[in-house]
């Protein structure tokens, strides 16, 4: 499950489109945020893919439906994952 972030979102977002725009590297972005250099990575992969509400923290956890997770499950069981 996701920790809360230590950093302000828009602090997380200003980070992020420097390190996307080139300003600055991975390492300098992991540096002020104070996080992992794999932290900043997945945050340029989400700002990418979501724009800055990506990086915005979720209200709420996601609910599936009886019948997806029974899908998943069979569908595991028949060795569909891998």
């Amino acid at each position: 499950m996701p920790q809360k972030s230590k950093i302000e979102v828009t602090e997380k977002v200003k980070i992020t489109r420097e390190y996307v725009s080139g300003k600055i590297s991975r390492e300098e972005a992991a540096r002020r945020a104070k996080v992992a250099p794999a932290s900043i990575a997945r945050w340029a992969r989400i700002y990418r893919q979501e724009g800055a509400l990506g990086l915005a923290p979720t209200k709420k956890n996601r609910v599936y439906s009886s019948e997806l997770k029974k899908k998943a499950v069979l569908e595991y069981l028949a060795g569909g994952c891998g």
